[in-house]
């Protein structure tokens, strides 16, 4: 097999896998976040758990009798909607998996969901050493391009999310959807900065909050530990068994986690989306984010 050949066959792979996430997605009662609550009518269907009553047929239910049927109607199209990545060395991290692993799923399953949906798709990786964007286009070549860079996507280096919306934001001719994933840490000042300035242009800002179950739960009984700093690549050795040492790491531990629930609170002051969310739910996340902020709906 050539090398083009094989790239064939990832990108198909990640390709076919996208689809099922946004088809599991949307079965059942979520197949109405589809459909918004624009002016256009579009068809007659038989009523969903979750449906909005307001909009039950009724002249169409009584020739049914014994079922439902509620009128759908089409959401706006052509929304710009951009995904910004943390791809940082924290991005390694994970319990069952590295996060990126998930993430590259959750931005193929977006990418898939919008440019099906008609909507344009940007795409942009961000830390110090990473920095890719794609301006937001619709289309299958498009689509197909973004996965190709998300399998060769390596994360390495520091956060700098302040940086990568502000020049994200500026960049885009009109209102869009922004969802950023990120583990935030990050300088909070820069990232405050880069938010105000993206609401400033008024686009609707999304952050989801990218955790592991460990990350802030240390196990008991541990010894000592060796290990490479994810982000400053220094070897680290800490012995548990000093109960100064536990007792520091749970009072950094404690402040860092009081830092970063300061720092949500601003963000929702900004009329700011925040979304917590495990590795293993950011797929679900992601899609909900999408779907919701079209059903609310966005100007162009």
């Amino acid at each position: 097999m050539t090398e083009s050949e094989l790239i064939r066959k990832r990108v198909e792979g990640l390709s076919l896998i996208a689809r099922e996430k946004v088809s599991s997605f949307l079965s059942g009662n979520r197949r109405s976040l589809f459909l918004g609550h624009g002016s256009e009518f579009a068809d007659l269907r038989e009523y969903v758990y979750g449906d909005d009553l307001r909009h039950i047929d009724w002249r169409a239910t009584s020739k049914r009798h014994d079922k439902l049927i509620v009128r759908d109607f089409e959401v706006e199209r052509n929304t710009n909607v951009i995904f910004l990545l943390d791809s940082s060395a924290s991005m390694l991290l994970g319990r069952k998996q590295p996060r990126i692993k998930q993430a590259v799923i959750a931005v193929a399953s977006l990418a898939n969901a919008v440019i099906s949906n008609k909507d344009n798709f940007g795409f942009g990786a961000f830390s110090d050493s990473v920095g890719k964007y794609f301006a937001p286009k619709g289309g299958k070549s498009h689509e197909f391009h973004i996965y190709r860079t998300l399998l060769n996507l390596v994360p390495e280096g520091k956060t700098k999310l302040g940086e990568a919306i502000t020049k994200v934001a500026m960049s885009l001719n009109r209102r869009s959807i922004i969802i950023v994933v990120s583990d935030l840490h990050d300088n909070q000042e820069e990232m405050i900065k880069g938010f105000k300035i993206a609401k400033g242009f008024h686009h609707e800002v999304q952050v989801i909050q990218m955790t592991d179950f460990r990350e802030y739960n240390f196990p008991n009984k541990v010894g000592k530990i060796k290990f490479i700093h994810p982000e400053s690549n220094d070897t680290v050795v800490a012995d548990f068994t000093n109960p100064i040492v536990e007792g520091r790491y749970h009072y950094e531990m404690n402040k860092k986690i009081e830092e970063l629930n300061k720092f949500k609170r601003k963000l929702r002051g900004l009329k700011i989306s925040v979304i917590e969310s495990y590795t293993e739910q950011l797929i679900e996340k992601v899609l909900l984010s999408y779907f919701k902020a079209k059903q609310r709906g966005v100007p162009g």
